[in-house]
């Protein structure tokens, strides 16, 4: 099989959609019914950059970047800012690089500056990150389960 990294297409997004829940899953984090339709129409989104990673016919990997905007993503869009919403690997090809693969090609949306947040507690994803030249900004916050979350930056 070979590997391809690329802008998903339309007929992508249930394949991407499908990585994002078996991620999840497979970390004890099974989405709700809601939750899934609102990832559904992020993908939607035409602002959106979603990127897919397939593996002949399996797909292996996803990656939402937006339009960063001000006011906690509230207010008007930024220029040359992205912020990337999402990086999943599906479970069963996790540690073989390809969430580095998607984050490069997020990248490839030519913004001057990105960032994300991540859980504090995921180290897994945090190496990813780092690796990637993304560093601490200093903000956190906590989700509405108590989860502690971090701001990444990105600059070039």
């Amino acid at each position: 099989m070979t590997l391809v990294v690329r802008q998903a297409a339309p007929g992508d997004l249930e394949a991407a959609l499908q990585v994002w829940r078996a991620a999840n899953e497979a970390r004890g984090r099974a989405p709700s019914t809601e939750r899934i339709a609102r990832v559904r129409e992020k993908l939607r989104d035409p602002d959106a950059l979603v990127i897919i990673g397939r593996d002949g016919d399996e797909p292996v990997s996803m990656g939402l970047a937006e339009p960063g905007r001000a006011d906690d993503g509230a207010g008007a869009p930024i220029p040359a800012y992205g912020h990337v919403s999402m990086v999943f690997v599906h479970p069963g090809r996790w540690g073989e690089g390809h969430g580095g693969l998607v984050l490069a090609a997020l990248h490839e949306g030519g913004w001057e500056r990105t960032t994300l947040w991540t859980r504090t507690d995921n180290a897994r994803a945090r190496r990813l990150y780092e690796k990637a030249g993304y560093r601490p900004t200093g903000r956190t916050s906590t989700l509405g389960g108590g989860d502690g979350i971090m701001q990444l930056e990105r600059i070039g």
